[in-house]
């Protein structure tokens, strides 16, 4: 099942990366769920370290000498992802997981998983599979294991109920981020929606056509192929520069589990103006190539108050300092004659730095880094939008890492 990306992998597995990483989250769906279990729930951690008689992760290798769980019996999973089974004498809670059809055996990789559906006193379970993890399009082998209290000396996990099930239903149009270099004339092209698409079926291929508002025979159609995580992006020096460009793309899905093979026709810009300042949307994600990739400069900032300053641009931060946005803040020093001079801070691993705005329509800036980040330069273009604000454009070929 190509479109089932998430890494498969046995309980066992799972436990001895929680533990060497301190039970820290990892970026898939899958390491969430089961990070969010070792985290929240600590009995399977317990048992598998104190119960000698409990077995690693959904082990077909563990003998039933009796002390065993029986396994959970009517279970099934319909349709609609609906699934239900009865559990079993001294269960204290029960898993559920979705892995590859041909993964009959218990000691087979899972592709995702529960948290825990604890016991009742009536014995009888039903929910629906989607409200306990999400999935994708895809033919699955369902199973669901017993397990003992953690306090159970006495008892061990039972071997899985299974059920087949599979999913499917429509793609969803997608959603485009995009970045203008007005400096070297090329468009980048990002599908924003992936997170979407990792629990549908990544398209075979997106095709986006920019048409010029202007000239009926400008027309630009370009397609982004077997779109994955690591494949999202195309370049292209094939517009137009000062022209403006209406701009459609539609997603193609050649999954037999994708309902509609293509998607509705996502409008992405109206009267998007390839001119002199660079454009940017705030999702498109790039890398000044930083020691470390601690953070990156700004490519544009829209609307720069000339005379009091304040924000020059916005980027997002690495992980290595947190995440989320970091400002760029520039604070007047003097201006005349066109000139505009600002003092130029960014975050917490810049000492000091300045903004030059020249009467050219030219900008220099540079930061003083200390400790992880280097210290650096850069420059652009600057235009005054008649309102007391400027657009400011960041060439990324002019940046120098000291």
């Amino acid at each position: 099942m190509k479109n089932n990306t998430a890494p498969r992998k046995t309980l066992t597995a799972v436990l001895a990366v929680a533990m060497a990483a301190g039970l820290t989250g990892c970026g898939s769906s899958l390491a969430a769920n089961t990070n969010n279990y070792f985290t929240n729930v600590s009995s399977i951690l317990h048992t598998l370290q104190t119960n000698g008689k409990q077995q690693a992760a959904s082990s077909s290798t563990v003998s039933n000498d009796g002390s065993q769980l029986a396994t959970p019996t009517d279970f099934t999973v319909d349709e609609s992802g609906n699934y239900s089974f009865t559990g079993v004498e001294n269960a204290k809670y029960y898993l559920l997981y979705f892995c590859a059809p041909d993964a009959t055996g218990d000691n087979d990789s899972f592709i995702y998983t529960s948290e825990p559906i604890d016991a009742t006193e009536s014995n009888t379970y039903s929910g629906k599979c989607s409200d306990e993890f999400d999935y994708a399009f895809g033919s699955y082998l369902a199973k669901v294991y017993a397990f003992p209290d953690l306090t159970d000396k006495e008892h061990s996990m039972s071997k899985g109920a299974t059920a087949e099930y599979s999913c499917s239903g429509n793609q969803s149009a997608p959603e485009l981020n995009y970045y203008w270099n007005t400096f070297d004339g090329t468009m980048g092209i990002q599908v924003a929606n992936l997170d979407v698409y990792e629990f549908e079926a990544y398209p075979d291929k997106v095709d986006i056509t920019f048409t010029n508002t202007e000239n009926s025979a400008d027309v630009v159609t370009l397609t982004m192929e077997n779109v994955t995580p690591d494949n999202n992006q195309l370049d292209t020096d094939a517009l137009t520069a000062g022209a403006t460009y209406d701009v459609t793309a539609v997603s193609t899905s050649n999954s037999e589990y994708v309902l509609n093979q293509t998607s509705d026709t996502t409008k992405v810009a109206e009267g998007l103006h390839l001119g002199e300042s660079s454009v940017m949307t705030a999702g498109y994600s790039y890398s000044d190539g930083f020691a470390n990739n601690i953070f990156n400069w700004p490519r544009v900032c829209e609307s720069f108050d000339l005379e009091n300053g304040g924000v020059a641009g916005v980027v997002v931060a690495a992980p290595e300092v947190g995440g989320g946005t970091c400002d760029f803040v520039a604070t007047p020093v003097s201006s005349g004659d066109g000139n505009y001079t600002y003092d130029l801070i960014a975050g917490l691993y810049t000492r000091s730095g300045k903004l030059e705005l020249k009467a050219d329509g030219t900008f220099t800036a540079e930061l003083e880094g200390w400790g992880p980040v280097n210290s650096s330069e850069y420059s652009g273009s600057w235009i005054d939008n008649g309102n007391g604000t400027a657009t400011l454009s960041y060439d990324p070929s002019t940046l120098v890492i000291k």
